[in-house]
């Protein structure tokens, strides 16, 4: 027995003794002197043993015996005993006279007749008195009960009278509820505040701070029992939480044998070892583990004796142990018979993973034993974990196995996935080879493996050309089948396969829609806007994130990258079509969700867009150049897919061109080349660049294969630049028909997506040739829209040359030398030749032919 401990009686049925560091609980004892103001006669105490019910009741009888007309009758029950007598031999030792002598008139019988004549006896004390009926839960048998209740169905009005026990419900009080009871007092009201947990740590000496107090009530929950407990483990020191107090320490376990255990028939022993496995449980969990018959009246009778807490508030509501009991229970089942425990952990893996709760199943298979290891509830609950998100979990729980145990294929591939998940591809290495007789379901989970590191690390097109035919047929586990589709759907992406990756993102998307899965679900949806984006259907990637968004939002908005990468479409669209739109604060979520959960390669190209849209913040243009090689530039080892390059490729050329760094502008050309091979995208790109440089020729060169149809480009965006880049040349040579047909070719092939910033990038010719609304084409609603966005953004060039200029203008094309033009203007010929210069940029030209031919082609001559 502990010293001191709470709720130890005298030990011979009296009153209990003070001890040392007992404190006064005023908010508890306030609420029983009022109880005794009110019109009823009983106070119901009711709540697990080390509650602190008699300490408390003992500080409350100490102040009703220094009040004067009052007398206290303290009777303890013991196991087995009859507590009439008891109660009847406590109420003679009273120094009332009267009351002795009523007493000793009333019938002496063991019976509810003599219950009920004992109490009608109390009406003759002189003064009130207060009856406190200790440990009634020891009143077992049905008689001892009945007679307790009519004891107190019958007692006078000059009588008070307190139960107190770990239990009341076998006391039938339903008559006694119904004519009221003036206060219940139960575990709740009995935890100790943090106020008190102060109080109490404060009289022995030790000062707590807000957070120890937080952590003492997380472990005790507030258990007077517990607080005493934790200080004989801190032995003296003066930091009690120095070494954290377990239900299995010795002097805890003691307690617990003595207090609870023994008087618990076999059967409740039992039933409390293994349903203490769990953290909390149904009665249907229950059922399972103990192994027998409906768990419920078990549960009731435990909960009568208040050694369980619950129901919660839960659907089905649960039960648990206090955090101290379940571990004396865990510690005393895993030392008594280890195999038993982990039989029992197994089954409650299969319980869990059965309703749908594979956090809780991991878990509990991971402490079933190598055995479970390797079932297949440690298969699938861990991969429902991984495709919803929560790959984290996973490895917390796995990092808990002995280390032996990390050497079994199931734990080395489970581990493998979830690194994978969270961006770490390292674990994908100790991924055990093929072996005889492997499972389909093995080979299936190996594939989306392999599959999902080489979008970590490179090699997805072969190892996607090997896995096709492992693709068609399903394992049968959705789990398994969910995450190999996925990781192929986004391979699929990768390597450019819109069409395939599409069907194969449905199909997982189905899946995992059907199991719950909710990052894989929108990882699914996410391909499939972005296959519609790449496909060119710009508004229907649109329509598809914001459909996505409801979806994210019903699901609980979780933190997931693929979905992050929907809203970046939702940005670029309109950021596309000139349309007002706000980037930063779209883009920084995205950044960081896409950050934290892992996608490095995907973060990177984020990371390249934002510097893209941002060249205009940075003052150094090198630096701005440097950081668009270093964040746009394909690199094998964090893959993208092609069509993002493709995407890219045209605004990041002309940001180049725009910074002055054609050199860095060509590494980046020869890295896009030979990441996206023979496309339409590295001809226009090349013709991009050479009409920057003025080398027509080999603009013309490389356009000319992708404007017949002979080279496809991989965006349908892309043929928009192409024939911009065409109208520039035309304008060039002198060929105003030529370039406006080139022209109104790249409005029709724009206006159904609304491409309005590729020709607002196109740069000033293409802006002078659309002002110039030559021919029917650049006359149309479509053409009137673009003009009127790149006039608000400040692109348009409408009348840009000056009236010298012109004039300028007209000299040269007659071949007027520039002392000439100097002579007739009256102007310095330094004066002229800022002009010429300022004409040539105007035009886009470089020599006085090019800009002959592009003032006529541009009908200013």
């Amino acid at each position: 027995m502990l010293e001191g401990a709470y709720d130890a009686g005298g030990g011979d049925g009296s009153e209990p003794a003070s001890v040392n560091g007992d404190i006064r609980r005023e908010r508890l004892l306030s609420k029983l002197a009022a109880a005794m103001d009110g019109a009823w006669t009983l106070t119901l105490v009711s709540a697990p043993a080390g509650s602190g019910k008699t300490r408390l009741l003992a500080h409350w009888a100490a102040d009703l015996r220094s009040a004067p007309g009052i007398d206290v009758v303290w009777v303890s029950l013991e196991r087995g005993e009859a507590g009439l007598p008891v109660l009847r031999e406590a109420l003679r030792k009273t120094a009332d006279p009267a009351l002795r002598r009523a007493i000793d008139s009333a019938t002496p019988e063991n019976s509810v007749v003599g219950a009920r004549a004992l109490a009608r006896a109390v009406r003759e004390a002189r003064k009130r008195i207060v009856i406190i009926i200790d440990d009634v839960h020891r009143a077992e048998d049905g008689e001892s009960a009945r007679m307790i209740s009519a004891f107190v169905d019958t007692v006078p009005g000059n009588a008070h009278v307190v139960l107190a026990g770990r239990g009341v419900r076998a006391i039938p009080l339903a008559r006694r509820r119904l004519a009221g009871v003036a206060l219940e007092i139960d575990g709740h009201a009995l935890a100790f505040t943090p106020a008190e947990v102060r109080e109490f740590f404060r009289v022995r000496g030790i000062r707590l701070s807000q957070g120890e107090i937080s952590t003492v009530l997380t472990r005790t929950e507030g258990w007077a029992a517990g607080l005493q407990l934790m200080m004989l483990d801190a032995a003296g020191e003066q930091i009690v939480l120095a070494r954290p107090l377990r239900g299995d320490a010795p002097e805890v376990a003691d307690y617990f044998v003595e207090e609870i255990f023994g008087e618990l028939d076999p059967s409740l022993r039992t039933f409390l070892e293994s349903t203490a496995v769990v953290d909390a449980f149904t009665p249907d969990l229950a059922t399972a583990l103990s192994g027998g018959s409906s768990a419920a009246a078990v549960i009731d009778r435990l909960r009568r004796l208040h050694v369980l807490v619950g129901p919660d508030t839960a659907e089905p509501p649960q039960y648990h142990y206090p955090p101290l009991l379940r571990e004396f229970l865990a510690g005393r089942l895993r030392e008594g018979d280890p195999r038993r425990a982990e039989a029992l952990h197994r089954c409650a893996a299969d319980w869990f993973a059965a309703q749908g709760r594979p956090l809780l199943a991991l878990r509990h298979a991971t402490l079933g034993g190598e055995g479970s290891c390797s079932a297949g509830v440690l298969r699938r609950c861990g991969m429902q974990l991984v495709l919803d998100g929560r790959s984290k979990d996973v490895l917390r729980v796995l990092s808990e196995l002995p280390a032996a145990f990390h050497v079994l294929p199931t734990v080395r591939m489970l581990v493998a996935a979830a690194e994978l998940a969270g961006g770490d591809p390292s674990g994908a290495v100790v991924v055990p080879l093929p072996g005889i007789g492997e499972s389909v379901a093995d080979r299936r989970w190996r594939l989306g493996i392999e599959l999902h590191t080489t979008l970590r690390r490179g090699g997805i097109a072969e190892t996607l050309a090997g896995a096709v035919a492992d693709l068609r047929n399903l394992s049968g586990e959705d789990q398994l089948d969910a995450y190999a589709l996925l990781q192929a759907a986004t391979a699929e992406l990768f390597v450019g396969r819109l069409d395939r990756a599409e069907t194969t993102a449905r199909l997982a998307g189905d899946l995992s829609r059907a199991i719950g899965a909710r990052s894989a679900e929108l990882q699914a949806e996410a391909v499939i806007a972005t296959c519609g984006l790449f496909h060119g259907r710009l508004r229907e990637a649109v329509d598809a994130a914001t459909a996505l968004e409801r979806r994210w939002r019903e699901l609980g908005e979780p933190a997931n990258p693929f979905f992050e990468v929907t809203r970046v479409w939702r940005f670029w669209v309109p950021y596309e079509s000139m349309r007002p739109v706000e980037e930063g604060e779209t883009l920084r979520r995205a950044a960081e969700v896409i950050t934290d959960g892992g996608e490095t390669a995907i973060a990177r190209g984020l990371q390249g867009m934002r510097a893209l849209l941002g060249l205009d913040r940075l003052g150094d243009p090198r630096e701005a150049a440097i950081m668009l090689l270093d964040s746009l530039t394909p690199r094998d080892d964090l893959p993208l897919p092609p069509h993002w390059y493709a995407m890219m490729g045209a605004f990041a050329v002309r940001a180049f061109d725009r910074l002055d760094e054609p050199t860095l502008r060509d590494r980046f050309l020869a890295d896009v080349e030979e990441a996206l091979g023979d496309t339409g995208e590295v001809l226009v790109l090349r013709a991009i660049a050479a009409v920057h440089d003025h080398r027509d020729g080999i603009a013309r060169g490389a356009l000319a294969p992708v404007l017949d149809g002979r080279v496809p480009c991989l965006l349908p965006a892309s043929m928009v630049d192409a024939w911009l880049v065409e109208a520039e040349l035309d304008v060039r040579d002198g060929e105003p028909d030529r370039a406006q047909f080139a022209l109104a070719t790249a409005l029709a092939l724009a206006e159904p997506e609304d491409h309005v910033r590729r020709v607002a990038e196109a740069g000033p010719v293409v802006s002078r040739l659309l002002s110039a609304r030559a021919t029917a084409g650049a006359r149309t609603h479509f053409a009137g829209r673009v003009r009127d966005r790149l006039a608000a953004a400040g692109v348009l060039v409408e009348e840009d040359l000056t009236d010298r200029e012109r004039v300028v203008l007209s000299a040269l094309s007659r071949n007027a030398t520039l002392r000439q033009i100097a002579q007739q203007e009256y102007i310095s010929p330094n004066t002229v030749k800022t002009h010429v210069r300022n004409i040539y940029r105007k035009l886009g030209v470089s020599d006085r032919d090019a800009m002959t031919a592009a003032a006529r082609a541009l009908g200013l001559l």
